[in-house]
Parts: C-alpha cells; structure tokens; sequence
C-alpha cells in the first residue's frame, strides 16, 4: 500500500509537470470466488490515465495500470504489481475520437495481475505477462436533447513472447482468452449511452470481446457484459461510479467501480 501511496502522489502531480489537457483515475473490484473464499475490500485494480496535446486535435496519452490484491482467508501477504503502461496517440474531433497504442510488458504474473486481468474486460492486456499488445480504437459519439449514445469498435493484437504452458497460463487462457499463439486478434465493440438530468448523467453500457483467431465459433469466442453507470458533470471534474454485470460464465461474478475524470 505504501508503494500505491507513492505511486498516485506522483501522478496527481504529473499534468501539472506536462500541461496535461485532461486526467482520468478509475478503480475498479472484482467480485469472485477462487476455491471457496472472496477477494478482500481492498482488492482492485487502477488505471491512471493523462492526456497531452501535441499538436492541434492530435494528443499523447499515457496509462498507467497498478494492481493489488488477497483473498480474505489466504495466509498470503497482499500482492501487488504494476501493469503494462499504454503510450499513444489520440485524435480528438467534436464527435469522432481515434485512440492508437501499445503497452509496454512490464507486469509480472501473480494474483495481482490475475485480479487486474479480470477487472477489465477491454483491458485485459494491461495485466497479461509477457506479451506486446497494440490497440487501435474509434468511438464516436451521438447527442439528442437529454440523451447521448457512444458506439465505439476496435482491434487489438498481442504478441507473445514466450509459453508458459503451466497451470497458471492455462487458467488465465481459459478465463481471460490470453494469447495461445505467437500473434492472436481480437475485436473490441459495444456501446456507452447516457440520460442527462442537469448535473446528474444517469447511464447503461454494454461491451465485448471476441477472439477472432481462436478457432472457435462466434459465441464461443466472445464474452460479453452489461452495465449501469452515474455521473456528476462539473465543468472541470466528473466523478461517478459503475457497476458491470458479465453475461457469460466466467470466474467474475460483477464489478463495482469508481471513477474521476478532470479537465485541467
């Protein structure tokens, strides 16, 4: 925990240092059981994210994923691990945002990166071991008097660097879909739409994921989740919180969350 403490005083400084146009932290808990016993309070994964214009509507965005975690009955100490830094690029238009990337392997395997693997389902390559992921994504963004509607879609391709065909690999490749082979793709799509009562933005979203080379059909290649999601908007902050439901048989059980967004 002290090394989580150090960690986000230097990134709350950080747009200061860079003239960041914009900061975004999320935490987000997974529910589960592993061999009978649950995840502690306190078990979460963070994903700390900076935004800086480089030139016209062209930014460099910076993430930053950190994870920790201990089941409430395990002997085990809490185990952290920070996950695999993204470094992009985005285009930003009024109703059109273009995101390409690619994250650095620096996670290490453990129940850390197990608990942030599972906490995301679009983000699970911030928290899989020895790959090299890079991620291209386009949403959009539709308004209508109180209501907005977000489509987005993209890809992701992971290369790996080695196998590890022990338990460990075999669990996360059956739970998460990790990469199997030297290269795998897979698809991005879903959807974010919100009702906005003054300040107060109430909203539902749906994502998924598809393992397009996994050789499988389409229904086994894909999960899927549901979610509700609140917001305050403050011209320069918005906090809310969120909550996903999985629609497939997974490890996950739900997902509660918190999140704040600043435009600095």
């Amino acid at each position: 925990m002290k090394r989580l403490t150090g960690v986000f005083f230097v990134l709350i400084l950080l747009p200061s240092l860079v003239s960041a146009q914009s900061l975004k932290i999320e935490a987000l808990r997974p529910q589960f059981q592993f061999d009978k016993e649950e995840p502690t309070l306190l078990t979460s994964a963070w994903f700390v994210t900076v935004a800086v214009p480089i030139y016209k509507r062209i930014n460099f965005v910076g993430q930053l994923p950190f994870a920790f975690g201990k089941l409430k009955e395990a002997k085990a100490s809490t185990d952290e691990t920070f996950g695999n830094p993204a470094l992009g690029l985005r285009f930003d238009h009024k109703r059109l945002t273009i995101d390409v990337a690619v994250r650095i392997p620096l996670v290490k395997t453990g129940f850390a990166g197990f608990i942030g693997a599972l906490a995301d389902l679009d983000r699970q390559e911030a928290f899989i071991a020895d790959i090299l992921p890079v991620v291209g994504m386009i949403r959009t963004n539709i308004d209508a008097a109180k209501y907005s509607v977000s489509p987005y879609g993209g890809i992701i391709l992971n290369y790996k660097f080695e196998h590890k065909e022990g338990e460990n690999f075999n669990f996360f490749r059956r739970i998460y879909k990790s990469t199997a082979n030297d290269g795998e793709l897979y698809l991005l799509y879903g959807a974010e739409g919100w009702y906005k009562l003054g300040l107060f933005h109430l909203g539902a979203t749906y994502n998924a994921r598809t393992w397009v080379t996994s050789g499988g059909t389409f229904s086994q290649s894909s999960l899927n989740q549901l979610g509700l999601q609140a917001k305050l908007v403050f011209a320069k902050v918005e906090p809310g919180v969120l909550f996903r439901y999985p629609l497939d048989d997974t490890l996950l059980d739900y997902l509660i969350g918190i999140q704040c967004a600043f435009t600095l």
